[in-house]
C-alpha cells in the first residue's frame, strides 16, 4: 500500500492570533481603562476595605451606565482649576501647547477634539469636557 498523504498545509493567515484578539477585546471593552480607573479611585479613596470599595464603584458604573450617566473621575471644578493652573497671569486664554499638557495631567494621552492656537476658558472646559467623556466607562 502507498503511504497516506501527506496533510494539507496550514495556512498562517487563517489561524486568529490570540494577542490580536485579546488586544481588541480588551480595547472595545475598555478593559485597561477600567483598571485603570478602579487604581486612581482606590489611590485617590484610600478605603479601609479595598474590595467592598471596588464593588460599590463597579454598581455606580452600572448603573450610570443604565442611565446614560458619564461616569468621569474629574469634576468640571477640576477642569475649570486646571485651565486656571496653565493661565497664571489670567491673561484668559492659554496656548496650544499648554493645552495639551493640561490634557496630559488629565491622562489624557491622545487628543481628539481640535482646538485653535489660543483656547479660552469656555473652549478649554467645553474640549476637555469632550475629551474626558470619551474616556468615560459609563
Amino acid at each position: 500500500p502507498s503511504p497516506p498523504p501527506p496533510p494539507p498545509p496550514i495556512i498562517m493567515s487563517s489561524i486568529p492570533d490570540p494577542r490580536s484578539e485579546a488586544n481588541t477585546y480588551l480595547k472595545e471593552k475598555k478593559v485597561l481603562e477600567l483598571f485603570h480607573d478602579l487604581g486612581t479611585q482606590l489611590v485617590y479613596s484610600k478605603p479601609s476595605d479595598p474590595n467592598a470599595f471596588i464593588k460599590q464603584h463597579l454598581l455606580k458604573l452600572q448603573e450610570n451606565k443604565s442611565t446614560g450617566t458619564k461616569s468621569t473621575f474629574f469634576t468640571p471644578k477640576d477642569v475649570t482649576t486646571m485651565f486656571s493652573m496653565f493661565d497664571p497671569t489670567g491673561s484668559g486664554s492659554i496656548s496650544r501647547s499648554q493645552y495639551k499638557s493640561a490634557l496630559s495631567s488629565f491622562g489624557i494621552d491622545e487628543q481628539t477634539v481640535e482646538v485653535g492656537d489660543k483656547i479660552d476658558r469656555e473652549t478649554f472646559e467645553r474640549c476637555v469636557g469632550e475629551e474626558l467623556e470619551k474616556l468615560s466607562l459609563s
